[in-house]
């Protein structure tokens, strides 16, 4: 709630503002008398200009209206002069007259004639430290929970349905979304949109569902789905209440961080106890040059900078920032007393910028502050679940971590490396307790020292992920299995004797781990579940050990053989959807991959089945399930957000079978009832089309009249791509072959592909960017107008859960 002695607060800002009101007057004449009897020096003006702008930008901040007016006609008169020699007659008296003018204002405001027109604190009602969104769309129902909520202190916003949040939910940073299942877009829109939030943007905010289902598989369905809290309706508000307070209880120590950049210490102090009322946490730096100190150590989640700052501006500071990905999402308020900032050329950022003449509208400028948090930390989910690791020293992300696991365990049985190879989970022993003790802050810096350690020490090489609070999944690479003992016993104890951790904690830190020998007898879901159970046992136990999974005798390769031949006789196949999204508009493209599954719910890559397809119709069978299920998947879409949604088929089989599947094609495209904007990319691997370029010119012609979309992929530098998109014909997108989203691929050859592809196509948004190493590739390509790119993680592009009589 809003601070009961804010109003006392800000007399006391306005009072230390009147004090020094003088002194800065008194700064201002002395720097005009010496322009005007010793030398027009161009270094003293610039301080005089300066001195009078920050008069422009706090003036009425403090409600003295008539200083700010006053200053900013005699700033513009300074500004004017910057690029003469010397000030003319009529310029000077100019001068002198608005100089007269500011100090009769600043005489009336140290008088105390100046009349108050209300303080920061002031509202008719307590600003909230907790904000609610219900989407519902039963008005009896919301205008039900608006009224108990209100009535109990909390603010509440009422979305119709969960688009309507969507477009509105930059406007204001929610602490929990109520979330009904059915809309009239579809019985279970609710759900499709939680999914699609959490998969696209991986949103933090707590979400309770309301259902008027109570079965366990309701439950178990909507938080697979993403929820936090299921709710039962009629709801139980006393409930409802209980959980809301524990929510509001935790979420005090994750306020938002504001760090505000400027040299007029008035206005820092004056915002430092504004933002503070409204609950963020603020740091405020009065110098530029130790910005970057000061962001390493305050780590926020906004930056406020004055464009305009003795030796350095604003701008210049963003782009020191934008150059580290560690900062790269960090959101850039501009704030000026300059009107004319915003056509000031900025520098485009990830994120983008915002900007704010001084004085500043105090709630335009909150609600700016709210929407760019949010914005930021969306686009920062975005490019975690798009690169391989969020930072050069770190781990990897989960979503590529176990996407790379999955295909290594499929190549296990035909591996010619040798390599003796071991899955650990790693967990912090009695971590909760070491967090209570450190704070939420500290734990993080210490997880993050323990993430990089592990991710540099040459067993681990950089594979694993963090799977979130002091728990690691780690891949260990040797040559012998008995190597990988010795050596993962050795980074226990290693673990245990570091410095810094011990200096941290105060005592020695211990961790636990559950060790897994990987072989081809597994899949990636039943090494997950064993090795996080021999981590279980080994913190039951007492921690501070390695717990060994019994090893189990590798399936023989000749029934594992059988055992695959028997699925595809059954043509046992399932998709997954491996989303392209657009990073700017959030247009997403799903690619189809095709599994194998057995009765045991174990999963076969392409790279172990295909192989054991027919010669002769194995792939063109294959080739003609997956576009028909694909289009059964697309059709079966719904709610608005999906009516966009667009799937893409990989084929396997050459172009000539592809020609000969022409009529197949056809059917199923017209018998299917895909509706809306909805489009079906059929995807060609570029060295397969180079082969039969005037195949490829036909389909593609006759694919396009039915309303097909090409992909070119695997692009290589080496391809002559250009030359080939100009032989077959026109081409929607290209993708590039994920070597060249490293950071290795960086290179010139890189710059010129990007800009023929560019001016091929008219524009870089048809090319489609895969294997994103980190944020910094990322804003390569960002900046050369790339907004198409490839992750790794893998969902469906359907209904979140699948149950009748929802509601």
């Amino acid at each position: 709630m809003a601070d009961p002695q804010a109003k006392q607060k800000f007399q006391q800002l306005r009072q230390q503002y009147v004090q020094g009101l003088p002194q800065r007057i008194q700064q201002i004449r002395t720097a005009w008398d010496r322009l005007q009897h010793v030398s027009w020096d161009p270094k003293v003006l610039t301080f005089m200009t300066h001195a009078v702008h920050k008069l422009t930008g706090s003036g009425s901040t403090f409600r003295f209206p008539e200083i700010t007016a006053n200053a900013s006609t005699l700033e513009q008169q300074l500004i004017e002069l910057q690029a003469k020699a010397e000030a003319s007659p009529e310029e000077r008296q100019l001068i002198v007259s608005s100089l007269e003018a500011l100090n009769r204002a600043i005489n009336q405001a140290s008088g105390g004639q100046e009349e108050e027109t209300g303080t920061p604190g002031e509202d008719e009602t307590a600003k909230p430290e907790f904000n609610i969104a219900v989407v519902e769309d039963d008005p009896a129902q919301a205008s039900q929970l608006y009224q108990e909520l209100s009535g109990q202190g909390y603010h509440v916003d009422v979305f119709a349905d969960p688009e309507t949040y969507s477009r509105r939910a930059q406007e204001k940073v929610f602490q929990l979304i109520l979330l009904d299942v059915g809309f009239p877009e579809g019985p279970l829109e609710g759900l499709a949109w939680l999914e699609r939030l959490r998969g696209h943007v991986g949103s933090h905010v707590p979400i309770a569902i309301m259902s008027a289902r109570t079965d366990m598989v309701a439950r178990m369905r909507a938080l697979q789905a993403g929820a936090d809290i299921f709710l039962t309706k009629p709801l139980d508000l006393n409930f409802l209440a209980r959980r809301i307070r524990q929510l509001h209880e935790s979420a005090t120590d994750v306020c938002p961080r504001v760090l505000w950049v400027d040299d007029d210490k008035d206005l820092l102090n004056y915002y430092r106890n504004l933002l503070t009322e409204r609950g963020y946490q603020v740091d405020c730096l009065s110098q530029s040059v130790r910005l970057l100190e000061r962001i390493e150590r305050f780590q926020p989640d906004v930056i406020v900078l004055d464009y305009q700052m003795p030796s350095c501006n604003g701008l210049e500071l963003a782009r020191i920032l934008r150059q580290d990905p560690r900062y790269m999402t960090i959101p850039i308020l501009f704030v000026s007393a300059t009107a004319d900032l915003q056509n000031t050329e900025g520098l485009g950022s990830l994120v983008g910028n915002a900007y704010f003449q001084k004085p500043l509208d105090d709630e335009a400028f909150i609600n700016c502050l709210q929407a760019q948090i949010v914005k930021a930390q969306l686009i920062a989910a975005r490019i975690d679940l798009l690169s391989q690791r969020h930072e050069v020293s770190g781990l990897q992300n989960q979503d590529y971590f176990i996407d790379s696991l999955e295909h290594l365990m499929g190549r296990l049985s035909t591996d010619e490396t040798q390599l003796a190879r071991t899955l650990i989970q790693l967990a912090i022993d009695n971590e909760p307790y070491i967090k209570a003790r450190l704070g939420t802050r500290r734990m993080i810096e210490l997880t993050g020292q323990l993430e990089k350690h592990l991710a540099s020490h040459p067993l681990i090489g950089g594979r694993g992920c963090h799977l979130g609070g002091g728990s690691y999944l780690l891949l260990a690479e040797g040559t012998t299995p008995d190597d990988n003992r010795t050596l993962i016993e050795a980074l226990r104890t290693e673990l245990s004797e570091l410095p810094w951790l011990t200096e941290q904690v105060g005592k020695s830190l211990t961790v636990s781990m559950g060790a897994l020998p990987l072989n081809h007898g597994l899949d990636v879901d039943q090494a997950l579940s064993q090795v996080e159970q021999a981590c279980a046992t080994a913190i039951r136990e007492g921690g501070d050990r390695i717990e060994w999974h019994e090893e189990e005798p590798p399936e023989e390769q000749p029934k594992l053989n059988e055992h695959i031949q028997e699925l595809l006789q059954n043509r046992s196949f399932t998709l997954h959807f491996q989303p392209v999204m657009n990073m700017e508009t959030e247009d997403t493209m799903f690619e189809s991959l095709v599994r194998l599954v057995d009765d045991d719910q174990v999963v076969y890559m392409p790279s172990q089945f295909l192989p054991s397809l027919p010669s002769d119709r194995g792939h063109y069978d294959l080739d003609r399930w997956v576009i028909e299920h694909a289009v059964e998947n697309l059709a079966k879409l719904e709610g608005k957000a999906s009516a966009s949604h667009s799937v893409i088929i990989k084929l396997s089989s050459s172009l000539a079978d592809v020609a000969r599947m022409q009529p197949f094609i056809t059917n199923v495209i017209r018998s299917s009832r895909v509706k809306g904007q909805r489009r079906i990319f059929l995807a060609f691997s570029c060295p397969s089309v180079v082969k039969e370029i005037p195949t490829a010119q036909s389909l593609f012609a006759t694919l396009q009249q039915l309303g097909f979309g090409i992909i070119v992929e695997h692009v290589t530098l080496n391809s002559n791509i250009v030359q080939l998109l100009k032989d077959v014909g026109n081409v929607d997108f290209v993708k590039l072959r994920p070597a060249l989203g490293s950071r290795d691929g960086q290179t010139r050859e890189l710059d010129q592909l990007l800009t023929q592809l560019s001016a091929h196509f008219g524009s870089p948004e048809h090319i489609i960017v895969t294997g994103v190493e980190d944020a910094r590739v990322l804003s390569r390509f960002w900046e050369q107008g790339i907004r198409y790119f490839q992750g790794y993680f893998i969902q469906k592009p359907g209904i979140a859960m699948h149950y009748s009589d929802a509601g």
